[in-house]
């Protein structure tokens, strides 16, 4: 079995295991679908593989943001403080990058 079949197995286990909540159901659909459509497109047909690719990251930044109501409702729960912000006071930032 390949290092992807097993991914996939894993994410549907996972999925099954949280009782198909939205974010772990909407990783297995997102691995598999990807996993088997990343070949059927043919590499020298640049706007399918585009368009293919734009699903994916639109699905992605969709997951992203279950994952961040998920931690919201666990810091409202747990009462852990996480970081939601940052002020910089006299700081030029572009020095970081």
């Amino acid at each position: 079995m390949s290092n992807e079949s097993v991914l996939i197995d894993e994410l549907h286990h996972n999925a099954r295991a949280s009782g198909n909540q939205v974010l772990e159901r909407r990783l297995a659909d997102l691995s598999v679908w990807y996993h088997m459509n990343k070949t059927r497109i043919a590499r020298d047909n640049l706007a399918a593989r585009q368009a293919f690719l734009e699903k994916a990251l639109w699905i992605q930044i969709e997951m992203n943001a279950l994952l961040l109501e998920r931690i919201r409702k666990l810091n409202a729960k747990s009462g852990l403080w996480l970081p939601n912000g940052m002020l910089i006071d006299g700081q030029d930032v572009k020095q970081f990058a």
